[in-house]
């Protein structure tokens, strides 16, 4: 009988010790899965951080680099525009035409005005015979990063009426409108000719015909220029200077500015 308890009891310890086992194995698996899966999560989340931090960085860039694409254009677009600018920098006016016995008597009034169409100094008038005249003048063009840069004096071409004429006169034989030594109208503003500038109009066709002091001066171009336009009565024409070209003569629409 006591043999029959022993084996029972060692049974029962037995299964009991296979029962503890089998938990603990049991535990042990998922606690080794829940480590498992902690460290793979950990891992993914520094993966992600990494990635995110990386992609924080690369928009940083990003919106770096278009400020500084938006600070260009608008830089360019500046440059462009003052580059395209035109300035009024002097007038005509048709007073009179007659036909003559050969060809017609054009008188007008020429006046060298501010960019509002103010007179600068006084106009002077002229008989011509034929309808077409020119107008013959100085120019000194700036380098465009100059005019870019909206410098007070180089940020326009300037230039120097040198002289008016018909086109059956001799350029020679033209009526004079500005003498060498006077100084063009942008001066007129208040601004004082620099001892550079005044060099440059001293000596204006040395620098003309040497390209490298041209550019130790910060000049593109030195040259004469005399567009011509033909006259028609009653008409008023203003002359331009393009900040980074020459000149140019356009007729006005002497009613439309009658009426503004």
């Amino acid at each position: 009988m006591s043999e029959t308890i022993s084996s029972i009891a060692s049974m029962v310890r037995g299964l009991v010790s296979l029962v503890v086992l089998g938990l603990v194995g049991t535990g042990g698996w998922f606690a080794y899965t829940a480590y498992d899966r902690r460290v793979r999560l950990e891992d993914d989340l520094a993966a992600a951080t990494a990635q995110i931090d990386e992609l924080t960085a690369q928009n940083r860039e990003l919106a770096e680099t278009n400020e500084k694409l938006i600070e260009e254009n608008a830089k360019l677009s500046l440059a462009l525009r003052l580059l395209k600018v035109d300035h009024r920098v002097a007038q005509i006016e048709v007073l009179d035409q007659q036909q003559g016995a050969e060809r017609p008597q054009t008188r007008f009034r020429f006046a060298e005005v501010t960019t509002d169409g103010n007179p600068i100094g006084e106009p002077k008038e002229f008989t011509v015979e034929g309808d077409r005249i020119y107008v013959d003048a100085w120019v000194i063009k700036y380098a465009d990063e100059l005019v870019e840069k909206g410098d007070p004096l180089a940020s326009s071409s300037v230039c120097l009426f040198r002289r008016i004429f018909g086109e059956f006169q001799e350029p020679s034989d033209g009526f004079p409108l500005d003498s060498q030594d006077s100084r063009p109208s942008v001066y007129s503003h208040g601004n004082e000719m620099s001892p550079v500038e005044r060099e440059i109009w001293a000596n204006f066709w040395q620098y003309a015909n040497n390209p490298s002091r041209a550019r130790e001066t910060g000049l593109r171009a030195a040259h004469g220029e005399a567009p011509s336009i033909r006259l028609e009565p009653g008409k008023r024409y203003r002359v331009e200077l393009r900040a980074s070209a020459g000149l140019s003569i356009v007729a006005e629409d002497v009613e439309s500015d009658s009426t503004s």
